[in-house]
């Protein structure tokens, strides 16, 4: 594996590499609620249920047998929606930003924001720290997202021009 060199390089591989990984977790994310559509409530009860029972760790065990107790039609659907959505709004995004289309940062950025104001929300209702986590992962993509648009704006004031940086390699 090469050595990263300098701190432009740095921010590179670590802007491509939160890409990647939420690339692949809004992916998931679309297809799981793809599923969810084709899947009966029942057939998810039963999973979650024998899942519970797989598991020896009695608290654990408890919490999933009690998520699986709470979900309903209205749930589900719900689920779907947010899966669907979501999943969909942050593959058209990444795949903006993959491209370095540049209004897609700012865009990205608000999007996220969007997203954090959501997740804390969810937090304070439920008490879930999974949306904790989650904040925490879409405020490094903020970060991240912010030097690397600060990148190629600066690159793109020294070229002249916007096509001059789809021609040339930035990273």
């Amino acid at each position: 594996m090469n050595k990263v060199k300098n701190k432009e390089e740095l921010l590179d591989v670590s802007f491509n590499t939160m890409l990647l990984g939420k690339s692949i977790f809004a992916f998931v994310e679309f297809i799981s609620g793809l599923l969810l559509i084709f899947v009966p409530l029942d057939l998810i009860k039963a999973t979650i249920h024998h899942l519970a029972l797989a598991i020896s760790l009695s608290p654990f065990s408890t919490m999933i047998t009690n998520a699986g107790e709470r979900l309903t039609n209205d749930a589900t659907l719900f689920a779907i929606v947010y899966l669907l959505l979501h999943g969909a709004l942050k593959l058209v995004t990444l795949a903006l930003l993959w491209k370095k289309i540049l209004w897609s940062y700012p865009l990205s950025i608000l999007l996220l924001v969007g997203f954090i104001l959501y997740q804390i929300f969810e937090f304070f209702n439920h008490g879930s720290i999974s949306m904790l986590v989650l904040c925490a992962v879409d405020v490094l993509m903020i970060i991240l997202t912010l030097l690397e648009y600060r990148k190629l704006k600066t690159h793109i004031s020294k070229e002249g021009s916007y096509s001059s940086l789809k021609n040339s390699k930035v990273n």
